[in-house]
């Protein structure tokens, strides 16, 4: 599952399952993901964004005392933290990165939505657009263009119509030359 992911983005998975279990939760949730950019000073995401510096207020924002539950050896990823990983593979062919990165996974967390974390970024002035421009300009990465959902639908929904639409047009051509030819 983690093959494309760099170290650095390997050892956020690795702290993020340390946050979980030192905060007594059964599963590895998007703070504790966030929680775990925190710790290595030398990633993409913690040199860009600071993140060491606002670990406190993270973690007060984000995790809320519950009973230490004993060490597991493995926890789960919760389904919101199977939706960041999926939203940081999807951030990488964004930027056209075939490996991903703790830049990657910041993005993915700033895209999900039942979640406190993007608003705990927002709190400290990261925002999805504005860390995407800048992790495209400090990493030299090129600007990949990709439709917007929306007209990628839209154009899908045109292309049955369109067809039917020329299907009408052929047909009546055939008409008007039938009834030219046998007047």
């Amino acid at each position: 599952m983690f093959e494309r992911y760099r170290e650095d983005a390997r050892r956020a998975i690795f702290f993020a399952q340390w946050e979980a279990q030192q905060s007594g939760s059964a599963y590895i949730e998007p703070a504790h993901l966030l929680l775990s950019l925190t710790h290595d000073a030398d990633s993409n995401a913690n040199q860009l964004f600071a993140l060491s510096a606002h670990a406190k207020n993270f973690r007060e924002q984000l995790l809320h005392s519950s009973a230490k539950r004993p060490a597991s050896v493995h926890l789960p990823l919760s389904n919101a933290s199977k939706r960041v990983l999926a939203f940081t593979a999807e951030e990488a062919e964004r930027l056209a990165s075939r490996s991903i990165g703790t830049e990657h996974l910041l993005l993915g967390l700033l895209r999900g939505e039942k979640s406190d974390v993007p608003e705990a970024l927002a709190a400290v002035g990261i925002d999805l657009h504005s860390a995407r421009n800048q992790i495209r300009q400090e990493c030299n990465l090129p600007l990949v263009q990709r439709e917007p959902e929306g007209e990628s639908t839209s154009r899908q929904t045109l292309r049955p119509f369109a067809a039917f639409l020329l299907l009408v047009l052929i047909l009546l051509l055939l008409y008007v030359i039938f009834r030219l030819v046998f007047r």
